[in-house]
């Protein structure tokens, strides 16, 4: 009876804590200073937010050297990245090809920084008009191993350079409204949130 009785109790533990996971956690999503990071940043932290209540933190950087510094001292676990910027960090050549490049970096940061690529927002056009990026999330594996149902949750954003309503929200930062309302309207319509 006392077996039964532990190990109900253990079960019941173990449900609760996985229940609770991340209730009560910090990340810290890190980005450079630009329109479209800014966006994705605030979509990423309204989601996990309002889904897990989870608090994150964004903090923005002058430099991708820096966001990876953090990185490498685990003060930021997530970092909205582009794969120009991520093949350029790695040496790596570019053939300009946008789904090749999101293959490499996914598997060279896998190897060398202990760093996930989530499934790619999709393409946008850079805050200067200079080209097209593809951007993606990347997460750390610690904040793997802590938050194991993000990846999944995170995944919902996915090709969400495609929605209109996106380049809505994107534009109206451009113009001048706060990247974290746009954020949250565009989750509201898309009953994200």
């Amino acid at each position: 009876m006392k077996k039964i009785f532990f190990s109900l109790l253990v079960s019941f533990l173990l449900f609760t804590a996985q229940a609770n996971a991340c209730v009560g956690k910090i990340l810290t999503i890190g980005v450079l200073n630009s329109a479209n990071e800014s966006v994705l940043a605030e979509l990423v932290s309204a989601l996990i937010n309002e889904r897990t209540g989870t608090t994150v933190n964004i903090k923005v950087y002058n430099s991708s050297k820096e966001i990876y510094e953090d990185v490498t001292k685990g003060e930021i676990g997530i970092v909205i990245e582009n794969t120009e910027r991520a093949v350029k960090m790695l040496n790596a050549p570019n053939n300009g090809d946008k789904a090749k490049a999101h293959d490499l970096v996914k598997e060279e940061f896998r190897n060398r920084m202990n760093l996930i690529w989530l499934k790619p927002f999709g393409t946008l056009s850079g805050d200067d008009g200079s080209g097209s990026y593809y951007y993606a999330p990347v997460m750390s594996e610690d904040v793997l191993i802590y938050f194991p149902a993000l990846p999944k949750l995170i995944n919902k954003l996915s090709d969400i350079a495609n929605d209109r309503f996106f380049h809505e929200a994107l534009n109206s930062v451009k113009s001048g409204e706060k990247a974290k309302k746009a954020a949250k309207d565009f989750l509201k319509k898309k009953k994200l949130i």
